[in-house]
């Protein structure tokens, strides 16, 4: 047989095996555009479809009721960049929840309007207004301010800039005389402020966002022109240098990578199985029940290793304070080995080939890393209520709170936001263990 017919009868083989297997041609087949839709709804929640900002999550409590808070609140609304919790229509949340929002780390910063609002508005003098927020979110501070005073000029139609101006300079010490002074001359450039309001009395997001001139920094004065009190929650363990986004990305590629890794060692049961090493350790004696343990301690012992090795490494090159609480880590460490460790085995033991396996794993891994939070932080996505409980379904979620509580938030394994996200990844590996040993039991001994 020549080369060429060689080659063609080697490519027909494998061509009839890989036909032959419908579920893993299949899983080949379906698994970009399962992908591709995924991502592109991720991508569209997360950053606003083409504008690739993503929104900021505030939470925003009204505790005045009057027709100017309103419009302050409904300003906020307006602000493209920001994300107003609870959304029109739901109910209200109280200032004491709001505030526990922020410290248990589901949000970020929260607004509080507090009573005589609208008479103080009304007064041309300082509303109550306080910001609870995380100070180590640098940025979304700054479109919260940004948003702040587009909220304000809206609730004051376009006439606040006077008093804004005054308390500007009264926070940088200024007389009371002098301030008045201040006020008095912003009145007569009230019409040059009105061109940068919309003919609704908003402040243009285009506008607010640009410098005005070089080396003037507009965003920074909107930040910091609304007069508010800020309650800053951050954590006095917390490194000076640790920001949000470098704890995500050692937490997230830690918890995706060893789902991969902990697969690759399950799928091991089947090629065992193919190369008959299964079926003489079933004939040995051993008891049974045995053969599927020792795969289970293996598998979270190789994951207990790879954990050690990233957050080693993550520590070394980032200084995240891997180590600031022992206990802790290795909780969480052991508790999403267990978790991944029985993803694992029950997609090894369902599975009917190798192939088939790596398809399944592959898909379910990518999807849940995605919408669990290891990519980028998913309180940054505007998601619809759907898909927040979808979001809460993945594994990956739980085990990102986890990290994330302990990382960014030095929370303790004993803090509630972290005992439920371990008590949830604990529940998967009983109903998944469970599971894959009714499964190994009809298919892969016969019991």
């Amino acid at each position: 047989m020549n080369l060429f017919a060689a080659a063609a009868t080697i490519a027909q083989k494998d061509l009839r095996l890989f036909f032959r297997d419908r579920t893993g041609m299949l899983l080949g087949l379906l698994l970009p555009i399962a992908l591709v839709t995924v991502f592109g709804m991720v991508m569209k929640f997360a950053f606003g479809g083409g504008s690739g900002m993503p929104k900021v999550v505030v939470y925003v409590v009204d505790e005045d009721g009057s027709d100017a808070s309103a419009k302050f609140v409904a300003g906020l609304r307006a602000v493209d960049m920001l994300s107003v919790q609870p959304r029109a229509g739901e109910p209200a949340i109280a200032a004491a929840a709001a505030r526990q929002l922020v410290h248990d780390g589901e949000a970020h910063h929260a607004i509080l309007v507090g009573k005589g609002y609208g008479d103080a508005l009304a007064d041309g003098k300082e509303p109550p207004l306080t910001v609870v927020r995380d100070p180590g979110r640098a940025m979304e501070a700054r479109l919260v301010g940004i948003g702040l005073m587009q909220a304000t000029m809206a609730a004051a139609e376009g006439r606040s800039m006077p008093w804004l101006m005054g308390s500007v300079m009264r926070r940088q010490g200024m007389s009371e005389a002098g301030v008045a002074r201040v006020r008095t001359s912003m009145q007569m450039v009230q019409d040059v402020i009105d061109r940068f309001v919309a003919g609704d009395g908003e402040l243009k997001a285009a506008d607010a966002a640009k410098p005005a001139t070089a080396g003037f920094d507009m965003a920074s004065l909107f930040e910091d022109m609304v007069p508010v009190v800020h309650e800053d929650v951050q954590p006095p363990a917390r490194p000076k240098n640790l920001n949000h986004q470098l704890a995500q990305s050692v937490a997230g590629m830690a918890v995706m990578m060893l789902m991969f890794g902990l697969m690759a060692c399950s799928v091991t049961l089947l090629q065992e199985r193919d190369q008959g090493t299964l079926r003489r350790l079933l004939v040995s004696g051993a008891p049974r029940q045995a053969l599927l343990l020792g795969k289970f301690v293996f598998c979270l012992l190789v994951g207990l290793l790879q954990l050690a090795i990233m957050f080693a490494y993550g520590e070394l090159v980032f200084g995240i304070g891997v180590f600031r609480d022992p206990i802790t880590l290795v909780v969480l460490a052991v508790t999403w080995a267990a978790a991944a460790t029985a993803f694992g085995m029950l997609v090894a033991v369902w599975a009917d080939t190798p192939k088939q396996a790596e398809g399944v794993s592959t898909l379910l891994i990518l999807v849940m890393a995605a919408l669990g939070g290891c990519w980028f932080p998913i309180q940054i996505a505007d998601l619809p209520w759907w898909a927040d409980v979808v979001t809460h379904a993945t594994l990956t979620h739980w085990a990102m709170a986890g990290f994330q509580g302990m990382f960014w938030h030095q929370k303790a394994c004993t803090d509630p936001v972290l005992l439920r996200a371990i008590a949830v990844q604990w529940g998967f590996v009983l109903v998944a263990t469970w599971l894959a040993w009714r499964i190994w039991r009809r298919r892969f001994t016969g019991g």
